[in-house]
Order: C-alpha cells, then structure tokens, then sequence
C-alpha cells in the first residue's frame, strides 16, 4: 500500500491547480477545512531522492501547483458536497483503491486526449483528503508513471 500511496502522491505532484474547477470547489470550501495548503511544484524536488526525481522529472516540467484540502470534523458533509461537485462535473473516474477500510479514487478531467485536471479523494475512517491539480500530461504519461506497480487506469 505504501508503494501505492507514494506512486500516486508523484502522480499528483506533478500537476498544477489555478484557475481550475477544483479551485472553485477549494475556495468555497477553504474556510470549513481543517488544513488547506497551496504548494508549488518546484518544492516537489526536496520530497524525492534523485532516482525518484529522475523518474518524474519529464513530468515534473508540466507541473506549477497543487491544492490540499483536510477534513477531520465534518467528513461526512465534505463527502456530500465533493460528490455532488464531480457529479456536476466531466471528471471520470480512473482509479479506485480499497486497502483497510481507506478508499482512494483519482478522477480526471480529458480534454483533446490530454489530463487537464486531476483531483484525488482520500477518505479514512475519521478523515477527507482532496487534492486538486491541473495537468497537461498524456494517460501515456500517467501509464509510463504507474508502469512496474500492479495498478492499472480503468
């Protein structure tokens, strides 16, 4: 699970968040969190030893900026409104993981065969995690990234 966890947290640390639908979502939902954050990509360098950035690095170069958003009181409300949100969206869904209870899916919005969007829904028992970002790299580029783990995009 971890090595899951650590393919997916390069996944989305490649990608930026501006002006985006999960910016509105973030802003509107910003003051209820318990723990909001905006992180530029190029602080993404420090997280990595140098065989990880080297993996990531043609990735790493389409990436600006990642939106965090922590629920811890009221995940069940937050649970509602994100799923009406993606409901009102063109996101699909393309991964969906369950290990112990957690449940972590990563929906992705396409346009001309390119991810612009990418938002990840992390919940645990007492806990919402989302993180939105805008991209614009290939399923080949996800698909070379989760290449040699044992997930697959739906």
């Amino acid at each position: 699970m971890k090595k899951i966890i650590f393919i997916l947290s390069l996944v989305l640390l490649t990608s930026c968040a501006t002006q985006t639908s999960f910016n509105d979502f973030y802003q509107d939902n910003q003051k209820e969190s318990d723990f909001s954050m905006g992180l530029n990509s190029s602080i993404v360098r420090t997280f990595l030893d140098d065989d990880d950035y080297e993996e990531v690095k043609p990735l790493l170069k389409k990436a600006k900026h990642v939106k965090i958003l922590v629920f811890t009181d009221n995940t069940q409300e937050m649970t509602t409104k994100f799923k009406k949100f993606i409901k009102r969206s063109d996101f699909d869904n393309l991964i969906t993981i369950k290990d112990d209870g957690d449940k972590i899916k990563i929906y992705a919005l396409e346009q001309k065969n390119k991810i612009k969007e990418i938002v990840l829904d992390v919940k645990t028992d007492d806990e919402l995690v989302l993180i939105g970002l805008k991209t614009n790299i290939t399923e080949d580029d996800l698909g070379n990234l989760l290449k040699g783990s044992d997930i697959s995009l739906n």
